[in-house]
């Protein structure tokens, strides 16, 4: 994640490089708190670097917001999201809080800024080093086509994850909405797990499969955390006037894949999600600088 700062007197301006999901939002918290949140002022905040926004995303952003109108009586526009991001912030109903532009002069000017002024440039780069997870055993060899992995209950074991999926979507030459569905529902349904599966603080292990079959992109999870079907989540609240970002990840997940099943079978929570590959996503490819 990168934090690009416009130096600014009248408000902040910031622009954020990246994913903005759990290990995104984790990374950003801290910089983004003195950038933005600390400073009390309007702020512009530019995602046309964004290239990936989860649920986690959106309430980080929902929760600066809130915090920004209560305290200080200021506003907080996005500038420029692009695609899928854009996509996902009109299915959560937040463009209605936090307003999109796509002008830079715009936007500025929407939250009392000077369009004339200008801003030196300082950037904060959040990195994250991920290093290879050993395994004692190397699972069955899988077909091309399959992709099978397993990890610990552990936050830190995400970006690992997406390494290996994105790979796997990029060399099948997955078209750019299906690759982010796929990446949408492993963070909802993934992260769900981790936080929220497992009564004791033990190592647990996830299965996570994906396969490209015929016209189908297939995601298979299985758990051994306590029964869980995501399809009995409450419904969000989708009032905008003060809207609720709980269950805003299932929202997101159900609106992109085709169906989600779950079964409960020995022990354990199996969900599997099919994502179509529709003939009118023969154009843009899923990459992971997308």
């Amino acid at each position: 994640m990168e934090l690009i700062i416009h130096e600014r007197d009248d408000i902040s301006y910031v622009a954020i490089q990246g994913r903005l999901d759990a290990t995104g939002v984790e990374e950003m918290e801290q910089p983004f708190e003195d950038a933005v949140t600390a400073r009390g002022l309007p702020a512009v905040v530019d995602l046309s670097g964004i290239s990936f926004m989860s649920s986690l995303g959106i309430g980080f952003l929902f929760a600066i917001t809130k915090r920004l109108k209560k305290t200080d009586g200021c506003k907080l526009v996005l500038l420029n999201p692009r695609g899928m991001v854009k996509s996902v912030l009109m299915t959560s109903k937040m463009d209605k809080v936090m307003p999109l532009f796509y002008e830079l002069d715009e936007a500025i000017r929407a939250v009392g800024g000077d369009p004339t002024s200008v801003a030196e440039v300082t950037t904060t780069d959040e990195k994250t080093v991920v290093a290879e997870r050993e395994t004692d055993s190397a699972p069955p060899a899988a077909p091309d086509n399959i992709l099978k992995l397993s990890i610990t209950n552990e936050m830190s074991e995400l970006e690992g994850l997406y390494a290996a999926v994105n790979q796997f979507l990029e060399s099948h030459r997955a078209p750019y909405r299906s690759g982010y569905a796929v990446n949408l529902a492993i963070e909802e349904l993934v992260v769900n797990v981790i936080r929220y599966a497992y009564l004791d603080d033990d190592e647990h292990t996830i299965d996570i499969g994906l396969g490209v079959i015929g016209d189908q992109i297939i995601l298979e999870i299985k758990d051994s955390g306590r029964p869980f079907d995501p399809r009995d989540a409450p419904p969000r609240d989708l009032d905008v006037e003060n809207p609720d970002v709980g269950g805003l990840g299932l929202t997101l997940v159900l609106d992109l894949v085709d169906s989600l099943s779950y079964q409960r079978e020995d022990e354990s929570n199996h969900v599997k999600v099919a994502i179509h590959i529709r003939a009118e996503e023969s154009g843009e490819l899923w990459s992971t600088v997308s």
